[in-house]
């Protein structure tokens, strides 16, 4: 069994990793994902995944009304997303990603895999297949709490 010890060495080990990885990841902008300010990249990829209404969309990405507001408005002015009348009731709104906030969401991902492959290069076939295993454990684990 781990100690809860162990559990908090083990977190502040992978939060590191983590911070080294985005910062190697920040240093290839120009093949890394695109420069989209860290929340709008989380808002954008949560209304691609499914449209939400501003307050659903403020839990999900871990912020207040007014800053996912502020935040689908710039979004909004660059045409990544487009807030349209809910279908239930027609007065609330819902915050939807449009075409081009699609396209934008696939260019970044192919460039952050670009960046990733660069990185797991020198890893054996079973360790990437145990990493991407286990980063959707974690994801997965996150999402249910």
């Amino acid at each position: 069994m781990t100690t809860p010890a162990a559990r908090a060495s083990e977190a502040s080990a992978l939060v590191d990793a983590f911070e080294r990885l985005t910062a190697g990841v920040l240093r290839r902008r120009g093949v890394g994902p695109d420069p989209l300010p860290p929340m709008q990249g989380v808002a954008l990829v949560s209304v691609a995944a499914e449209p939400l209404r501003l307050r659903a969309l403020a839990e999900r990405i871990g912020t207040t009304d007014a800053t996912a507001s502020r935040t689908v408005d710039a979004l909004e002015s660059a045409g990544l997303v487009k807030r349209t009348s809910a279908p239930e009731d027609g007065r609330g709104v819902v915050v939807r990603v449009t075409a081009a906030g699609r396209r934008r969401l696939e260019e970044r991902r192919a460039r952050f895999a670009a960046v990733l492959e660069e990185g797991l290069a020198d890893l054996a076939p079973e360790d990437r297949e145990r990493l991407v295993r286990l980063l959707g454990d974690v994801a997965a684990a996150l999402a249910r709490s």
